[in-house]
């Protein structure tokens, strides 16, 4: 007759999240801990604004002020505000209008 394998217990050990979020391996704080972001990508954007990135290209990034470094564009929230301000018609009911 052959003997019964061994049974293993395992404790369920609770764990806490962290008071303060830990730094990345480069130094830097997690976004998160910094708060809201003030600026995005154009990619990031576009999507904002459910549009295709060509069409942000062609029809909108023109209208914004963006800061530029190098090749990093970066677009401000209350830009993308500010355009959708401008922009923006009252719907007409029927086309009319």
């Amino acid at each position: 007759m052959r003997a019964a394998p061994e049974q293993l217990e395992l404790e369920v050990v609770r764990i806490e999240s962290p008071a303060k979020p830990r730094p990345h391996r480069n130094g830097s704080t997690p976004r998160q801990a910094l708060g809201p972001r003030l600026a995005v990508s154009p990619e990031e954007a576009a999507a904002i604004l459910g549009v295709s990135r060509d069409y942000f290209d062609d029809h909108v990034i023109g209208e914004l002020r963006v800061v530029r470094r190098g090749r990093r564009i970066l677009v401000p929230l209350v830009e993308i505000e500010r355009w959708l301000e401008r922009n923006a018609a009252r719907a007409t009911v029927g086309g009319r209008g």
